[in-house]
């Protein structure tokens, strides 16, 4: 048996197995998104005692009018915001009711320099209750007035009386230590809240003492909610220590709410539930009444029990933990390695590459037994999987053997299963190596999303370059011949295309996207129930259709573009499961809807083209 066989069964054999393995994790994290459907809403407290206090109603009254089961978010009050200042010789003194003074008086021992009596030394403020009990507070006055002291007690009360759930709302400060964490923490857990939601721009505990922080959520019970493009410091430190104590949660700022229609608010709420794996819905309105709020709650709530999710009464849960056995992971790798090395056989012929496969399947199996290797082998499957999808066709079609004028319709759709077989194949092998509950939270994500763009589109734009003029040597070819001007303007045209993809690719892309693609997405958002992307039903799918129909029919001109754009449908195919935190089922069905409406176009185009003198095929 010769090496080249031996090599195509290992590939088989390897690919398989690694297939398997990979099924296996993507059904058990399939599982664990499935088993966690439950949403909670969460309103401003300011905002719920604004409404309250328009219709002449106590807070507790207000909510418990409600039927949809709520969550309620406090903030925690200073000295500035809970008490009456007056000046006095020896510097500024707070008077606050009794339940505010026994809470202020327990935080800022936690947090300063407490004294019973008032003491000799310079600059402190001094707190006093209605009923007469009073203490000192060393430090500079402005600064011991922004200190946070924690939950407002009546309006913990109130809210509790309204049958809903308290989220705290804490602020960092600078200089806070582990006694100060744990001691707040413990007054928020005695007071009722589970889920804290971190207010500005960082996570309590940040910088030195996050995991302080971690251990004193785990100890009382409570939850974490990470903000989506909140971009608060520490928020990933702290949602990686604890991932199953974390919720992600989309919010709504009053800002932005006073912009929205009713019906766009809670679309928007439903869409991060249902397509990013939130769990935790943060609602402002900014402006209207209570029956425009209630209108709003029942709309998300019915939109909510469409897609699945139930608004409990118990809060959003954190999803199960998702921890593969490690051992797995090297059987998604060596399918990987096998296949790398194959495609490197394939593109050379020395001697010395007949062991690549097992030897590439080795290394990349031991990658895998750390998380970081996981993570590069997880880039690797990412190029390689639509590559090789895309440079095997001429050899799955014999084109250099079949003559022009055999295109038809049956095999040009049965040709379509390789690509997109194998771009599934890849986004398999992602889903099984970066299986974890960091990722499901986005505390972890997939690394090198350019590089997964760009590597492919100039392998598989080399590659049919080159099969177009039928040599390896093409660049020499063509830089000897003469280049027209609308060819320089082609290429242009495609290079500033491939730009601006790069551009707008990653979880992130502000800016990119225009308002004309927006009012797009709505409108593909309301006819289905998830939006294909873009660049795959408008692009990537019909370019790939094109480009197939030109392969079947011997054409090579144009086949090397075609291939080009056809690459970005595959490669975009891939990095839809490449946004870990979105769910298996919403990927799979945004990859279905993109194929279905691509290839129709696609076909659409062929059609035109063999009609016109310019396409005659």
């Amino acid at each position: 048996m010769g090496m080249e066989r031996i090599n195509r069964y290992l590939l088989v054999l390897g690919l398989l197995l690694s297939s398997a393995v990979a099924g296996r994790i993507a059904f058990e994290r399939w599982r664990v998104e499935a088993r966690n459907r439950s949403v909670e809403l969460i309103l401003d407290y300011s905002e719920v005692a604004a409404l309250a206090a328009s219709e002449r109603k106590p807070v507790s009254e207000w909510l418990s009018r409600f039927s949809t089961p709520l969550s309620v978010a406090l903030t925690e009050g200073t000295l500035q915001e809970w008490g009456a200042r007056y000046e006095s010789g020896s510097g500024p003194l707070y008077v606050l009711t009794p339940d505010r003074y026994r809470q202020a008086k327990i935080a800022l021992a936690l947090k300063a320099r407490v004294e019973l009596k008032p003491p000799a030394q310079t600059p402190y403020v001094t707190v006093q209750s209605t009923e007469g009990g009073r203490f000192a507070v060393l430090g500079d006055p402005e600064w011991v007035a922004q200190l946070g002291l924690g939950l407002d007690p009546s309006q913990v009360r109130a809210v509790q009386a309204g049958r809903a759930q308290v989220v705290a709302r804490l602020n960092n400060f600078p200089g806070i230590d582990a006694f100060a964490i744990r001691g707040t923490l413990q007054q928020l857990h005695q007071q009722g809240a589970t889920l804290l939601v971190f207010a500005a721009d960082q996570v309590l505990g940040f910088r030195e003492h996050i995991k302080t922080t971690a251990q004193a959520i785990r100890a009382f019970g409570m939850r974490y909610g990470s903000i989506e493009f909140g971009k608060q410091a520490g928020d990933t430190q702290l949602s990686l220590l604890m991932p199953e104590h974390t919720v992600r949660l989309h919010s709504i700022s009053a800002t932005e709410a006073v912009t929205l229609a009713p019906g766009e608010l809670v679309e928007r709420l439903e869409r991060a539930a249902q397509e990013r794996n939130i769990r935790a819905l943060y609602l402002r309105i900014g402006a209207g009444d209570t029956e425009q709020l209630r209108a709003v709650v029942q709309s998300l709530e019915r939109a909510l029990t469409r897609s699945g999710f139930t608004i409990r009464a118990s809060g959003a849960r954190p999803f199960q933990p998702l921890e593969p056995p490690p051992w797995l992971f090297p059987f998604i790798g060596l399918g990987v390695g096998i296949l790398a090395g194959w495609l490197a056989r394939q593109l050379g012929a020395s001697r010395w590459l007949e062991w690549l496969p097992a030897l590439l399947g080795v290394l990349l199996a031991l990658l895998c037994l750390v998380p970081e290797g996981r993570k590069l082998v997880a880039l690797a499957a990412a190029v390689l999987f639509p590559t090789v999808g895309l440079i095997m066709l001429p050899a799955i079609m014999g084109v250099r053997a079949s003559e022009p004028g055999g295109y038809y319709v049956p095999k040009l759709l049965s040709l379509l299963i390789f690509p997109f077989g194998w771009s599934l194949m890849g986004a398999l092998h992602i889903v099984g190596l970066l299986a974890g509950s960091a990722f499901l939270i986005k505390a972890d994500q997939f690394v090198g999303i350019k590089v997964a763009h760009v590597l492919p589109l100039l392998l598989v734009g080399a590659f049919y370059a080159a099969y177009a003029v039928g040599s390896w040597d093409f660049w020499r070819r063509w830089l000897q011949q003469p280049i027209f001007w609308w060819q320089a303007g082609v290429a242009m045209m495609v290079l500033l295309a491939l730009v601006l993809m790069l551009i707008r690719t990653g979880n992130e892309a502000p800016g990119a996207v225009s308002d004309l693609e927006l009012r797009a997405r709505a409108l593909l958002e309301n006819l289905m129930n998830v939006r294909p992307r873009t660049k795959e039903f408008l692009i990537g799918h019909p370019a790939l259709v094109v480009a197939l129909a030109l392969l079947m029919a011997n054409r090579r001109t144009w086949l090397p573009l075609a291939m080009l754009l056809g690459t970005i449908g595959q490669v975009s195919v891939v990095n839809t499961f490449c946004h870990l935190h979105s769910p298996l089922v919403v990927s799979l069905l945004r990859v279905v809807w993109g194929a279905g409406i691509g290839i129709v176009l696609g076909l659409l185009l062929v059609g035109l083209f063999r009609k016109s003198e310019l396409g005659k095929w």
